[in-house]
C-alpha cells in the first residue's frame, strides 16, 4: 500500500491493517514511520527524507478530497524553475471543505474549473496553464518571466497553453500587471538566470537582438550558442550559473570554449555575468554599454 502512495500511508490505513496506537507510538520512537501531516507517515528509506511528492501525499490522503496541489507546489511537480526559494510550504487548492492554513501548509479556497485540473503519477494539481496564470498573479516580474521562461523551455506549457492565459487571468485581482508580462517570455532562454540577465538588458534600453546566437565549427562538427548576443557589434553575454560552471572542468572547457570562440569570430566582446550581478543591474549595463559604444 505505501509502495503505491509514494512510501506514504495514513492513521486510519495502518488501523485498518491491524496497527494499533502502541505501534504508531513504537516505529515512529525507532525512527521507522515518519509523521508527515496530521494523520500520516512516511515509511520510506530515502536518507534525503521525504520528497516533495511524498509530502504533498501525506497531506492529500488526511484532507478534503476535492484538494489539488496548487500555486509554487505545482509548479516544482511539473519541473518548473525560476521560482523563490522553497521554504517547505505546501500549496493547495480546495473549493471548500475543512482543511485550513498553518504552518507549512498553504491553502488557496477557490473554485477550479475541470479544465484547469489534472493528475501527475496519481497526484491532482492544476493544470501548467492554470498553474502558470496562478503565479503570474502571485510572483514578482522578474520571477514571473523566469517561471514562464522555463515552463516554455522545457514544454510543460505550449504555445496552445500560452494563448489560454488570459481567459485563466480574466477578473482576477493583479490580471492586467500579468497580462502585460505575457510578452516577455520566451522560450529560448535555457535558465532563469538567462531570463534575469535578459529583463535587465530590456530594461536597460539594450534588448538583446539574438537568444541563443548559434556559431559554426566546422572544424570540430558541431556549433556553440551564446547565451544573449549582439551579433552586429560581436558582442554576446553568458549567464554562468553555479551549476553548471561552478566544477574546476566547468573552468576548463568554458576557457576552451571562449578561447575557441574568439578564434571562430575574430572581435568578438564575449561578457560573463552571474547571479550576483543580477542584484547590480549596472555591473551587467555598464560593461555592456561600453562595449556597444552606448552612452
Amino acid at each position: 500500500m505505501a509502495a503505491k502512495q509514494d512510501w506514504v500511508v495514513t492513521t486510519a490505513q495502518l488501523r485498518a491493517n491491524g496497527a494499533e496506537r502502541a505501534d504508531l507510538r513504537r516505529m515512529t520512537r525507532a525512527g521507522q514511520w515518519l509523521p508527515l501531516t496530521r494523520g500520516s507517515y512516511w515509511l520510506g528509506r530515502d536518507a534525503r527524507g521525504p520528497s516533495l511528492r511524498a509530502r504533498l501525499r501525506g497531506l492529500l490522503l488526511t484532507c478534503d478530497s476535492q484538494a489539488m496541489a496548487a500555486g509554487p507546489t505545482a509548479a516544482r511537480l511539473l519541473g518548473i524553475q525560476g521560482l523563490p526559494p522553497d521554504d517547505g510550504t505546501l500549496h493547495v487548492a480546495v473549493p471548500h471543505g475543512t482543511i485550513r492554513s498553518r504552518p507549512g501548509v498553504h491553502v488557496y479556497r477557490t473554485p477550479v474549473p475541470d479544465h484547469a485540473r489534472t493528475t501527475l503519477r496519481g497526484i491532482p494539481l492544476t493544470t501548467p496553464a492554470r498553474t502558470c496564470a496562478d503565479l503570474l498573479l502571485q510572483l514578482p516580474r522578474t520571477e514571473a518571466v523566469s517561471m514562464l521562461d522555463s515552463a516554455l523551455h522545457q514544454g510543460v506549457f505550449t504555445s496552445a497553453d500560452r494563448l489560454t492565459l488570459p481567459a485563466h487571468l480574466s477578473g482576477r485581482p493583479g490580471a492586467s500587471r500579468a497580462r502585460a508580462w505575457l510578452p516577455l517570455a520566451d522560450a529560448r532562454a535555457e535558465s532563469p538566470l538567462e531570463t534575469r540577465i535578459r529583463l535587465i538588458c530590456l530594461d536597460g534600453g539594450l534588448p538583446p537582438p539574438v537568444l541563443q546566437w548559434r556559431i559554426p565549427d566546422p572544424a570540430q562538427n558541431r556549433t556553440y550558442r551564446i547565451d544573449l548576443g549582439w551579433p552586429a557589434h560581436l558582442i554576446g553575454i553568458e549567464a554562468d550559473g553555479q551549476g553548471p560552471h561552478g566544477t574546476p572542468q566547468a573552468l576548463y572547457q568554458d576557457r576552451f570554449r571562449q578561447n575557441r570562440l574568439a578564434t571562430l569570430v575574430p572581435g568578438l566582446t564575449l561578457l560573463r555575468f552571474t547571479w550576483a550581478d543580477t542584484y547590480r543591474p549596472g555591473s551587467i549595463l555598464i560593461p555592456l554599454r561600453q562595449a556597444l559604444q552606448r552612452p
